[in-house]
């Protein structure tokens, strides 16, 4: 069934990547962003540039909307004060939602992050796992996801809250950047490499939006979405480098020197007004561990990763000769 669906962060990596998979599944589609990729504007959905808490103009452009994804969050930029984490992830919620709400909207999707556990001491963690946020974009996604469970059940507007895990694709800044940083021979490994990670390919979390959407087990749940499995963070930075014919990084230091450089080159940066290349959110990466149990997905919604992480990564190779 064609519907009218409204995408927030639809600039973004993940956003950009939903809002073609609708179009193409014959929806009409809505994007608003702040600011769109370069290229935007061949794009076959409808763009609105500006900030979702605009409430006027949110008003005029929710209307008749059927679906609301809301991905946009303050993120990765490390010199945002904390007070626009909480505005962004937290407190423009209920507004937002109300204004889905009072047109109608039949279903909200939210999209959170595995960042709300912070660094696991045990595993697989599940829905039911305490979650010890270790970074402002964790503790306000976590404040987020209860703004978005109270509004819903006191208005009874239909929500389903989606915690991904590590996302990558070809068209992810992220991972591109890790590519080029091991093309060139310039990735550092930092400390022994043994946390876990839990990758999951774009493709496989654009499923997961469909279910949330479709299902009819979905709303009023919480739901963790993350590939088959989890591995270390050695181990993906050596399947990276074996499937797309890399060399595995020379540099090596340990953590305490990478946290040293992270802490200076943050400072630097900081003076600078710029975002610095590394910093203290870097090192999650090398640090934090990461491994979930999806079986509530799987068993509530039926759904079941299609892409091994070898599997993602051969298709970013290919996509990425594609898109160069």
């Amino acid at each position: 069934m064609k519907q009218k669906i409204l995408v927030t962060g639809a600039g973004g990596f993940i956003g950009y990547q939903l809002n073609n998979f609708l179009v193409k599944a014959g929806h009409q589609v809505i994007g608003i962003d702040i600011q769109f990729p370069p290229g935007a504007a061949h794009s076959s959905f409808e763009m609105h540039t500006l900030d979702f808490r605009q409430s006027q103009q949110m008003r005029a452009v929710m209307e008749n909307v059927d679906i609301v994804f809301h991905l946009a969050s303050a993120h990765l930029k490390t010199n945002l004060n904390k007070s626009e984490y909480w505005s962004v992830n937290v407190h423009s919620l209920a507004p937002l939602m109300e204004i889905a709400h009072a047109a109608g909207v039949k279903r909200f999707i939210h999209t959170s992050s595995v960042g709300v556990y912070g660094n696991l001491t045990s595993w697989p963690a599940n829905e039911q796992s305490p979650c010890r946020p270790q970074s402002i974009y964790g503790e306000t996604k976590l404040a987020g996801e209860q703004q978005v469970r109270e509004f819903g059940d006191r208005k009874g507007l239909p929500y389903v809250i989606l915690r991904p895990a590590w996302v990558f694709g070809p068209t992810c800044p992220r991972t591109r950047k890790l590519y080029r940083a091991l093309k060139k021979g310039k990735f550092v490994m930092i400390g022994k490499g043994d946390n876990l990670r839990h990758p999951l390919y774009i493709t496989d979390l654009l499923s997961a939006f469909q279910l949330a959407m479709t299902h009819s087990n979905a709303p009023g749940h919480l739901y963790i979405v993350a590939g088959d499995e989890a591995i270390t963070s050695r181990e993906l930075i050596s399947t990276f480098c074996q499937v797309c014919d890399l060399k595995f990084p020379a540099i090596h230091v340990s953590y305490t020197t990478g946290k040293v450089l992270a802490v200076s080159v943050e400072t630097i940066f900081r003076l600078l007004d710029k975002e610095p290349p590394v910093s203290r959110r870097t090192l999650e990466f090398f640090d934090t561990n990461n491994a979930f149990d999806i079986s509530r997905i799987r068993e509530e919604l039926g759904f079941q990763p299609q892409f091994t992480l070898s599997q993602g990564i051969a298709d970013f190779c290919d996509k990425l000769s594609e898109l160069s």
